[in-house]
């Protein structure tokens, strides 16, 4: 009999901890990729490998779906610079069309909303896109046709470094940004924001400076997202969110994704300062000129000392990212936040170090007291609501113009 009770409480335990997870829609808005995705086999989604965001990694987590990112790094505003950048923009293109096309019985396209919700009732994971800085757009506004055929949904304006679109959070000291270039969005990036609208591409105003946010949201017909944000009111880093801000994303019916990147979730100068001087002691090492996230983060040096670093000066928690995300829901609501990783980006927290730990975000939710519904809308009807705006805003302008 014993025997007998044993396994019947472990099946009746495993029933009812299947619904806790499964239930949930999971989005993460933002997973970056390296350049040299689905070519190198540890860069392969399909194998077990040692990246942050995997296949099996995703189904031991419930991580069901994400946009995968096509992020080019900033550099000159020349044709040379932008050139580059759009061939390099193609070669993540291409290994998220590669991925796709390899594990079809793993992992779906999601162009649309529907196809993360449907990709989802097959049992299957999906794959959306997301650009991550309009600088690889150079000076051809045509260029976003062809970036959403290639199935772009959301665009993030610029990156570390003003670039012709917007001036940036944070100006780059390599290219001698001075503190602003245009005074938030330049003439060409609200005609691009323009065209982001008409084709249904998500304005993402993560990154950009606090003139160009309130000037994006401003212009913009369809709602905004800031695609991996947190709050400045708890950790007061310039990628952060100010209170106007987000108040304003949310006016507008937009959606902030509160990212799990350390130095966005807490601010510690201590633990920054010892990052800081193990890359500077990396770029000497190398003989390269500059921190190259890619290659150096791959060093064994860098492995073991980032080891030392995260005893030293730990990583901030699961709990203390919910916070932010708690902040920005009793600032505007329930309806206007989501969750995103930054994973292969520098994205990380203790308790979310890669996608086979996604359950402890949701246990964390539960914790704090939300309700299942309001989890549902955190983790992707949010985001999800957001995306169907812009698509219908899109598919209503369409119309307008072949009426006209």
């Amino acid at each position: 009999m014993s025997f007998f009770y044993k396994y019947f409480f472990i099946l009746i335990f495993l029933l009812l901890s299947i619904p806790v997870y499964a239930e949930y829609l999971t989005l993460d808005s933002h997973i970056d990729i390296p350049f040299d995705y689905m070519d190198n086999p540890k860069h392969d989604p399909g194998n077990s490998t040692e990246m942050q965001v995997d296949f099996s990694k995703m189904e031991t987590g419930g991580l069901d779906s994400g946009f995968f990112i096509v992020y080019v790094g900033q550099s000159n505003l020349t044709d040379e610079g932008f050139k580059k950048a759009k061939e390099q923009a193609m070669l993540k293109f291409s290994a998220i069309h590669k991925m796709l096309q390899k594990y079809p019985d793993k992992i779906l396209p999601a162009l649309e909303p529907d196809d993360i919700r449907k990709a989802k009732e097959k049992g299957k994971i999906s794959a959306a896109i997301g650009i991550e800085n309009g600088y690889i757009l150079g000076n051809n506004i045509n260029l976003l046709e062809d970036f959403y055929d290639l199935g772009a949904r959301y665009m993030t304006l610029a990156h570390i470094g003003h670039n012709q679109i917007s001036d940036s959070s944070i100006p780059k000291k390599s290219l001698n940004d001075p503190l602003e270039m245009h005074g938030g969005l330049s003439i060409f990036g609200k005609q691009v924001i323009s065209k982001m609208n008409e084709l249904g591409i998500m304005v993402d105003i993560s990154h950009v400076s606090d003139k160009a946010a309130l000037q994006a949201i401003q212009l913009s017909e369809a709602p905004v997202i800031a695609s991996h944000s947190s709050a400045r009111a708890i950790a007061n880093h310039p990628r952060n969110l100010p209170d106007n801000i987000i108040k304003e994303i949310a006016n507008n019916s937009g959606v902030i994704q509160v990212v799990a990147f350390s130095s966005y979730v807490e601010i510690n100068k201590e633990r920054n300062n010892a990052i800081n001087s193990l890359r500077k002691f990396i770029v000497n090492l190398t003989g390269d000129k500059v921190f190259i996230y890619r290659k150096h983060t791959e060093n064994p040096q860098y492995k073991i000392k980032m080891d030392e670093i995260n005893r030293d000066f730990p990583l901030p928690s699961v709990d203390q990212f919910i916070d932010h995300l708690d902040y920005i829901v009793n600032l505007v609501g329930i309806d206007y936040v989501g969750i995103s990783s930054d994973f292969g980006g520098g994205g990380g927290i203790d308790g979310w170090m890669d996608a086979s730990q996604t359950k402890n975000i949701t246990s964390a939710l539960l914790k704090r007291g939300y309700s299942k519904n309001d989890i549902k809308k955190i983790w992707s009807e949010n985001f999800l609501r957001v995306w169907t705006d812009v698509t219908n805003h899109s598919k209503k302008k369409s119309k307008q113009n072949l009426s006209d």
